[in-house]
């Protein structure tokens, strides 16, 4: 299989968008994996229902949020991903 770059903008605050992303990307098996503004790692899951996008904070703590279709929003800590120095 071939390896294809993508590369999109995700903005949180525009619902539409992330709709858009979802009709596109939604019957993806694959996350798609980037870094934020703030140089963390990020890992994005986009199914047709909700956008699932995790972020791997410098604190060393994973971060998750969930955008779903209607508008609503969850954010929840899975944990640390690193250990503390």
């Amino acid at each position: 299989m071939e390896k294809k770059d993508l590369t999109f903008a995700f903005d949180p605050n525009d619902l539409g968008s992330m709709c858009e992303l979802m009709d596109k990307y939604g019957d993806s098996d694959t996350m798609f994996m980037g870094v934020n503004t703030e140089f963390e790692e990020t890992e994005i899951s986009i199914f047709p229902d909700k956008i699932v996008y995790a972020t791997y904070q410098h604190n060393g703590w994973k971060r998750e949020n969930v955008y779903w279709r209607d508008g609503t929003r969850e954010e929840t800590f899975k944990g640390r991903w690193k250990p503390r120095n």
